[in-house]
């Protein structure tokens, strides 16, 4: 009969070695993204401050392209506002 003792700690030591392998190179990676950022950061986006129009009404729009969210809502005809995002247009909410 064979003794799997030695085996076993052989696997043993095989899969530390690799999760010791991995480890260092997962290291590396990051410091490489690190050095990297630090030389040369992303730019940033210019801000865009968006013209405010008047009678701007922030309402949730329950189109699927602006997902229910509180997106901007300007006059769209008498009683009906439209979303700045989608376009979808609306009943005016009553103030």
């Amino acid at each position: 009969m064979y003794d799997v003792l030695p085996l076993a700690v052989l696997v043993l030591l095989v899969l530390g070695a690799a999760t010791v392998t991995v480890g260092i190179v997962c290291a590396m990676l990051a410091a490489g993204r690190v050095l990297r950022r630090l030389v040369a950061p992303r730019p940033q986006p210019p801000v865009a401050i968006p013209a405010q129009r008047r009678g701007c009404v922030w309402l949730a729009c329950h189109a699927p392209r602006c997902g229910h969210l509180q997106t901007p809502h300007y006059p769209a005809g008498p009683g009906y506002v439209m979303c700045d995002q989608c376009g979808t247009h609306r009943r005016a909410p009553a103030s």
